[in-house]
């Protein structure tokens, strides 16, 4: 993927001795010390109000943003961009930890670009504390702003760590860097980060009035209020999502889940077409020529039989290397826009995806990779770039909470939120109590006469699918039970259930490379049965920040 890269970095105040792993003694005569770089209220705010684009550049704009779509078996790709066709290709292979493999850049930029926005955060409430305010006033809120700002950074920006990889650091605002800084576990960096956002909510509830500046999240009319309600939504998202398979699925705290669902908000940052924007939302939703919608993810709405008898049928190798495109036969109007019919050419377009009548994606590579079905559910941003970016919506907090319900055993309650999309987008029959609630384990499926638990699943999938990378990804972990083919709908086996510490901080870290995946690691551990508004310039805490500029791609970018 070509595009153009602006470099301008965000603070460097400490060498990478923070780590203490290494014993590193450098002086580098040219870097501006803590006192100097951030000496102004001016730098500090700005410092402050770069981290959340840092955050999500390393989320919505990181390479391994694809990659794990794929391997969440809700896009599907050949091209080589990224690690896609490496990481998602069937049998599953081991991932590539070494900092010499061509995509290393892909599998490193959550970790870089998350403990820069920690770096930077912290950087920005360090100077507030040494006594530099932000307050005029105009703006007597300024300090209280920026604070609950930074500390918000932080907590979602530990929690993807805790999301993406097996272990991290915990970093927070009274951390002493010259004291050893240890690797713990992805739960411990969670109970850290909700603990973080914890008491952000709770900040915020305390200063609700406080408006948030629209270049810091890029939406209008925003509050601490509203900061507090997008706040809860993560909270559900994070919690449901770290676990690894089935069993911490099972264990999640599924009353608080609810309890913050239905206290969260959507979020949707608005694109720019520059530095706010999404490559999973702009080259996912619109280019016939890129990714596909997996048969994973649509093949359980088919109602000819064909999914399920020549598509998936036992899920064998040879099964796998000889599967071919097919026509899916269903009602959901989400994939089809009227007719349940296998003819492409009766077959209108979906309100999330039409049949192109071409599979496109090389043969050689895998036919099982190939797909009719092109996804344009995004096609409102990745037209004009300037619409919202939704990263979060509705349908992922009413699904989560009808989640929480069948875990209770309450069907009643359960359809009412399965129904809030499988009627009222997909148009497909209601879901209904005597539908049975089902097993956990239970496939995913739109079919009538499908559980509650195989319908959820669906749903979940369907209405996660692009919008945060990590969705599919995550809910399928979290519904990986034991190794074999009878997945119910988790990750296929082989796949890694979270990434190492990336290969080139493990050897600035000086510890031994490992790595997670495989087929033949199955049931080994981890394996699935920068732009700156004023133009100043900073360095970060070791870490080299981009801000990526989007250009337009072209087909000889993909290979």
């Amino acid at each position: 993927m070509k595009k153009i890269k602006n470099k301008l970095t965000i603070t460097l105040l400490v060498s990478l001795t923070w780590f203490g792993c290494a014993d590193l003694d450098v002086s580098n005569t040219n870097a501006p010390d803590q006192s100097r770089a951030l000496a102004e209220p001016a730098d500090v705010e700005s410092l402050i109000r770069s981290t959340f684009l840092v955050f999500w550049q390393g989320t919505h704009l990181a390479g391994n943003s694809w990659f794990i779509s794929t391997l969440g078996d809700g896009m599907s790709c050949s091209w080589g961009n990224w690690g896609m066709r490496e990481i998602s290709s069937e049998p599953r292979a081991e991932h590539d930890n070494s900092p010499a493999w061509g995509y290393a850049g892909a599998a490193e930029d959550l970790w870089y670009g998350m403990y820069a926005a920690i770096s930077s955060a912290k950087d920005g409430l360090a100077a507030i504390s040494s006594g530099i305010t932000l307050n005029t006033d105009a703006d007597p809120n300024a300090d209280v702003r920026a604070k609950v700002f930074a500390k918000w950074v932080m907590g979602i920006s530990h929690a993807m760590v805790a999301i993406h990889h097996d272990k991290g650091f915990i970093i927070d605002e009274n951390t002493d860097f010259s004291q050893t800084q240890e690797l713990v576990d992805y739960n411990a960096v969670m109970a850290a980060a909700i603990t973080m956002l914890e008491g952000v909510i709770a900040d915020c509830n305390a200063n609700a009035a406080v408006s948030v500046p629209e270049d810091w999240l890029h939406i209008a009319s925003f509050t601490l209020a509203d900061l507090a309600k997008v706040t809860h939504s993560l909270v559900a998202r994070y919690k449901a999502g770290v676990a690894r398979n089935a069993a911490e699925r099972s264990a999640v705290d599924w009353a608080s889940v609810r309890t913050n669902a239905q206290q969260g908000a959507p979020f949707a940052p608005v694109g720019d077409t520059q530095y706010w924007w999404s490559y999973t939302h702009y080259y996912g939703g619109v280019h016939p020529y890129w990714t596909r919608a997996d048969y994973r993810f649509i093949g359980p709405s088919d109602q000819s039989g064909r999914y399920q008898s020549l598509w998936l049928k036992d899920n064998s190798p040879a099964t796998v290397q000889a599967r071919q495109e097919i026509f899916i036969v269903t009602d959901d109007k989400r994939i089809v826009g009227g007719g349940a019919t296998e003819d492409s050419l009766a077959q209108t377009p979906g309100k999330y995806m039409f049949n192109t009548g071409y599979a496109f994606l090389v043969p050689s590579r895998g036919t099982y990779h190939r797909s009719y079905y092109l996804i344009n559910k995004t096609t409102e941003y990745a037209t004009i770039e300037v619409a919202p970016m939704k990263d979060l919506v509705q349908q992922e907090l009413d699904l989560l909470t009808a989640e929480s319900y069948l875990r209770a055993s309450d069907a009643a309650n359960a359809v009412t939120y399965i129904n809030k999309s499988r009627v009222g987008i997909g148009e497909l029959t209601a879901a209904a109590v005597a539908d049975g609630i089902g097993s956990d384990t239970d496939e995913p499926s739109a079919l009538d006469a499908a559980s509650l638990w195989a319908k959820y699943k669906y749903e979940k999938i369907m209405e996660g699918n692009l919008t945060h990378p990590w969705l599919n990804y995550t809910d399928r972990r979290g519904w990986t039970g034991t190794i074999g083919n009878d997945y119910g709908g988790g990750l296929l086996p082989g796949t890694p259930i979270h990434f190492p510490i990336p290969g080139k901080e493990l050897a600035v870290l000086l510890m031994d490379s490992y790595t997670f995946g495989g087929q033949d690691n199955i049931g080994q551990p981890g394996t699935a049965g920068h732009k700156l508004s004023n133009g100043k310039v900073f360095r970060n805490r070791g870490f080299f920040i981009e801000f990526k500029k989007r250009t337009q791609m072209n087909k000889a970018d993909l290979y």
